[in-house]
């Protein structure tokens, strides 16, 4: 192809330009053959992909050629060159287009052109992509590791994706284990939960708010548009810190929508029986259920919403042998699962089996013990009794802030207080306490009375601590780090446990319940919850103050709240006596 331009152009250019007034510039000679030898270079590329694809080769050549001396004669035939000289463009210009067109018909979808445009755009788009992504404090990530795209600068979403990382990393870096965000037409309330306590935080843009919801649920592969089932969902939160597991639990009603957030939700509930905060008198008394001669009947473990009942009762399951015990569960829910042990959640959408009928027909399948995380449906704690002390050990969880309420609430569950009382074989009651920082706390000398009132004999010195949340560096008083301020570190919990004997059994088949309960602490030793409270204080782990705290009752809606002091400790801090 080249040659033939090459035979033609000697013989026809020289006598063309002798008198072609273009000749009066040397600039336009330039740019005519500039123009013609970057026709004739991509022609010559086309020669070769025209060959490849046994496209018709001569036809296409000679109509190349055709098409590049066409070109050169038009500026040479029209007298104003600034009129020739683009006409010579577009007509090499449609050429090229021409064959690109002709060329994309005929190959693979794989093999087609993209203009040099394209790949540009695709270039800056994945440069600003980097670019966002560097400016980014965290990514979220669903469980098949799908990043959710991080918007741009000017990207109005920008704020939704801030709205989430605080609500995320930021809460996670201030020691929240939870975040909950309750959102309506009028108002976006975030809290977080840090130590058993709720904290508020910085207000959200209702527009912000809602949306942030939605950009965490579709991490989380729920569905965005429902907004009033319940859905659970989880996805995957990761900055320089490392990888935080969420669990997303959306609710909807008529007033509005709210998002639960918790963090690490399986670690926070994987918690063996010795690491608890039972005290060691309490182990050896719940060692014995153990024994294959006493693994029978009910044990309730109970506790006030939110103070850690369905890790106690991970952990109660968890300390008998998986290998050699037949251990399972019926759960609405499963938060956590223990190697060896069989969990069965249970399906509300199967009508089948309501969850009454599903437990009965785990307890006939002869088990050692189970863990049934919910009684209240109408039957439930029946089929759980039945067995009797016969049957397998089941633990069952019952909200309680007593085990004297707990006990009186599994009565009326089972509907029968003979069968009620003929399998109960324990009870176990506990709070949360947090603990104090071991980096600020403040160590002091209790009083006389207040040694009394933890056992201290006379004349013993024994250091007892309270909550700071301030250190000193360089005689400059300076919020603690590692507490952030508040004084306290992590939580434990404090318990009490009833276990019942036949002796106990029988006064409670007769409604006596308060003699069950003097006999467990005259014969038994048993700790009553706020003796187990003053212990953690005696041991250095808690403080007064935080004993007053667990024990406070809620005030009337009139009033202010004013705890109520555990027997012999401080008031709280700024309060009056």
């Amino acid at each position: 192809m080249l040659h033939a331009m090459s035979t033609i152009m000697p013989t026809t250019m020289p006598l063309l330009l002798a008198d072609a007034p273009v000749l009066m510039s040397i600039a336009k000679p330039i740019l005519m053959f500039a123009a013609l030898v970057a026709y004739m270079r991509y022609i010559a590329k086309f020669e070769f992909d025209a060959r490849f694809y046994n496209f018709p080769l001569l036809a296409i050549n000679a109509s190349f050629v055709a098409i590049g001396v066409l070109g050169f004669a038009v500026v040479l035939l029209i007298p104003i060159f600034w009129i020739g000289f683009p006409l010579m463009l577009a007509i090499y210009a449609g050429t090229l287009l021409g064959y690109w067109k002709f060329r994309d018909a005929r190959v693979p979808e794989n093999r087609k052109f993209v203009l040099l445009g394209s790949k540009l755009q695709n270039a800056m788009e994945a440069r600003r992509t980097r670019s966002s992504e560097r400016a980014a404090s965290a990514f979220f990530l669903s469980l098949t590791g799908v990043k959710m795209p991080v918007p741009a600068k000017e990207d109005p979403k920008l704020a939704v994706y801030i709205a989430a990382e605080g609500a995320t990393i930021e809460a996670f870096n201030r020691r929240a284990s939870r975040v909950d965000i309750a959102a309506n037409a009028q108002a976006v309330q975030v809290t977080m939960l840090i130590d058993g306590l709720r904290v508020r935080m910085d207000p959200m843009p209702v527009d912000v708010g809602h949306q942030m919801i939605d950009f965490l649920k579709t991490a989380a592969g729920l569905d965005v548009a429902d907004r009033r089932r319940r859905q659970v969902g989880e996805c995957n939160v990761e900055n320089t810190g490392g990888k935080q597991r969420l669990t997303l639990t959306t609710l909807g009603s008529a007033q509005g929508h709210s998002l639960r957030i918790d963090f690490n939700r399986a670690k926070s509930v994987e918690r063996p029986l010795d690491d608890l905060g039972l005290l060691p008198a309490q182990i050896t008394a719940l060692r014995t259920l153990e024994d294959v001669a006493l693994r029978h009947g009910v044990f309730i473990v109970s506790a006030p919403i939110g103070q850690g009942a369905s890790t106690t009762g991970y952990a109660f399951l968890g300390r008998h042998d998986a290998y050699t015990c037949n251990l399972k569960t019926l759960e609405k829910e499963v938060l956590h699962r223990l190697e060896g042990v069989e969990h069965v959640q249970w399906d509300a959408n199967d009508p089948a089996h309501d969850f009454p009928e599903k437990l009965r027909s785990i307890l006939r399948k002869d088990p050692d013990a189970v863990l049934c995380t919910d009684v209240s449906d109408v039957g439930a704690a029946k089929q759980a009794a039945t067995p009797g002390m016969k049957g397998p050990l089941v633990y069952v969880i019952i909200p309680s802030d007593s085990v004297q309420s707990a006990y009186a609430k599994w009565v009326e569950l089972v509907g029968d207080a003979k069968l009620a009382a003929k399998c109960i074989t324990g009870i176990s009651n506990q709070r949360l306490l947090r603990n104090v920082c071991p980096n600020c706390k403040v160590g002091f000398q209790p009083s006389p009375e207040q040694s009394k009132r933890l056992g201290i004999p006379p004349g013993k010195t024994v250091e007892l601590f309270r909550q700071s949340g301030k250190i000193q560096v360089k005689n400059k008083i300076e919020e603690c780090p590692v507490c952030q301020g508040t004084g306290f570190f992590s939580q434990s919990a404090i318990f009490e446990v009833l276990l019942i004997d036949d002796a106990g059994r029988a006064a409670l088949a007769e409604g006596d319940f308060r003699g069950a309960y003097a006999r467990a602490i005259r014969e038994q030793k048993m700790l009553q919850l706020q003796e187990a409270a003053l212990h953690k204080v005696r041991d250095g782990k808690t403080s007064f103050d935080e004993a007053a705290r667990a024990f406070a009752k809620p005030a009337p809606a009139s009033a202010a709240a004013k705890p109520a002091a555990v027997a012999g400790t401080a008031p709280p801090s700024g309060a009056k006596p």
